[in-house]
């Protein structure tokens, strides 16, 4: 696709990197990298490749009839194990159905996916293991199948460096190493993570404005403290009828209280302060559109499937509700995704459909969704940024009723391409990604200190930002770039009026910015 930021740069070379995981994070949501090399296989399915998920939950898509669900747990019962879901899901997932029925979804059930945990039977002793109970289920149920593909493992997205680095940040890369030339966006004054002071003008925002404003979902590690990310800009704690979206219902008031994830040694989350950065890219480009923050992702940089799911269906849930009652201020313009993960069965027919389809019903009602490409320098596709228009793809082209999903790689300032990003077919264009500067929470201050101190005086802090903003490298920030243009594209009046939920008018909206933005023009 078009690409009309800059000049095209070193392409991706790495066909299929090395998914290198630290066992702390493995640990921490019990989770396995998928190895192709022993993974059991069903038939003729072809070749695998290496993914991240948690070992003791499946996901069965509300699309799935009980029969489907029965077989599952027949397969589970003859391999010594029992599906529950986990404390507290089924009862959200009973509101945010039932939410959906009262805002008139004749199929609402059908809307939510069920998270199944894989628990051993009583009296038995057993390891669990989501892949072999899901590819026994295919084996029985038949490659190809509506049932087979809409069941799937729970995978862990990442906007971490737990590959190469998505994005780099302080310190050298954790997996690779400083040989190769992507790691120097990894040093601070190189692209990595650093304090840096702002002293130019905040963005102005018009205190009206006529119309509605473009509203950009952030689905990211929440918005933290700051004085450009007031209350009037960032709509925080969202809830769907009675239920707060996000991790554990946490909505995404902040990153995890100041970013410390170790308490004994101080050390920051790899990730705190990720959604903060994105916010301000966003608030830079368009300050008079309004964020929504929806918090899926830990300070670690790790976010579980189904939790992105859940927030993605039900924010197509409600914008589904307000075109059919005409309420344009229930409206999502935009969809800010800055996480990823690698898909293990590299065909058509195995492609993630419960993560693809709130995507499309999302698009189909004229939201433009907008997902970071990956750093890992790769040419690997990453999901759900390659459900992209691309030869190849499920979609393999642009649809008249459909705004396409938005794969964004990233450029240098001097807009080359950026030696981290992934590239290929699949990534629609490139934004600026590298030693860009933008918001960060004011409350993060990490164990480091100054090389040098001497009364009031001292070196850098490398990791104190009371000064509320930093430098940042990663196609995680080149995807709200885009955002950020689409929907100051959106504000200027020139797609059509903002204040119109009618399903047709929005979807000409969505399309007439996403062409403005990206230069790709409508079949």
């Amino acid at each position: 696709m078009n690409e009309p930021n800059g000049p095209q740069g070193v392409r991706a070379q790495s066909e299929d990197p090395v998914l290198g995981v630290a066992p702390e994070i493995l640990a921490r949501y019990n989770a396995r990298i998928l190895d192709p090399a022993d993974a059991a296989k069903v038939g003729d399915q072809g070749r695998l490749r290496s993914t991240v998920y948690t070992a003791d939950k499946v996901l069965v898509s509300g699309v799935a009839g009980e029969s489907a669900r029965g077989s599952l747990d027949a397969i589970a019962n003859r391999l010594h194990f029992r599906l529950e879901p986990p404390a507290g899901h089924a009862e959200r997932r009973a509101r945010l159905v039932a939410h959906a029925q009262d805002a008139g979804h004749a199929d609402a059930d059908s809307l939510f996916a069920t998270v199944h945990r894989i628990t051993p039977l009583d009296g038995q002793v057993e390891t669990p293991d989501a892949w072999q109970i899901l590819q026994t289920y295919r084996a029985d149920v038949g490659l190809g199948t509506l049932d087979a593909n809409h069941v799937g493992l729970n995978h862990l997205m990442f906007a971490n460096p737990y590959v190469h680095g998505s994005p780099y940040v302080h310190g050298s890369p954790y997996v690779h190493g400083s040989g190769e030339p992507s790691a120097e966006y990894a040093i601070a004054g190189l692209g990595g993570l650093a304090p840096v002071n702002w002293v130019g003008h905040r963005p102005t925002r018009q205190l009206k404005v006529n119309g509605r404003r473009p509203l950009v979902a952030v689905l990211d590690t929440g918005v933290g403290q700051h004085p450009w990310l007031t209350k009037d800009v960032v709509r925080r704690g969202i809830k769907v009828g009675t239920v707060p979206l996000g991790v554990l219902g946490a909505g995404a008031d902040s990153d995890i209280d100041d970013g410390v994830v170790d308490p004994i040694q101080g050390e920051l989350g790899a990730e705190v302060g990720h959604g903060t950065f994105v916010a301000g890219l966003i608030h830079q480009l368009c300050p008079d559109a309004d964020i929504l923050s929806i918090r899926v992702m830990n300070s670690d940089g790790v976010a579980e499937e189904h939790v992105v799911l859940e927030a993605l269906n039900a924010l197509a849930a409600q914008q589904e509700a307000a075109q059919r009652d005409g309420d344009a201020s229930g409206m999502v313009d935009v969809v800010s995704l800055s996480l990823g993960y690698y898909h293990e069965q590299p065909i058509d027919s195995a492609y993630d459909l419960l993560l693809l389809e709130p995507i499309l019903r999302l698009a189909r009602g004229g939201t433009t969704v907008v997902v970071a490409a990956g750093n890992d320098s790769t040419s690997r596709p990453m999901y759900p940024a390659a459900f992209a228009p691309h030869p190849g793809g499920v979609i393999t082209q642009p649809e008249h009723d459909c705004v396409p999903v938005v794969s964004v790689g990233a450029l240098n300032p001097d807009e080359t391409t950026a030696m981290f990003s992934n590239d290929g077919d699949w990534v629609t264009m490139k934004c600026p990604g590298a030693a860009l500067v933008s918001t960060f929470p004011t409350n993060v201050n990490g164990p480091a200190q100054p090389s040098f101190l001497w009364g009031d005086r001292s070196t850098l802090d490398t990791d104190n930002f009371v000064s509320g903003f930093a430098t940042w490298s990663g196609t995680s920030f080149a995807a709200p770039i885009l955002a950020g243009r689409i929907a100051e594209h959106l504000m200027s009046g020139t797609c059509g009026s903002m204040d119109s939920a009618d399903p047709s008018t929005c979807l000409d909206r969505g399309w007439a910015a996403f062409t403005a933005a990206t230069e790709v023009c409508r079949p």
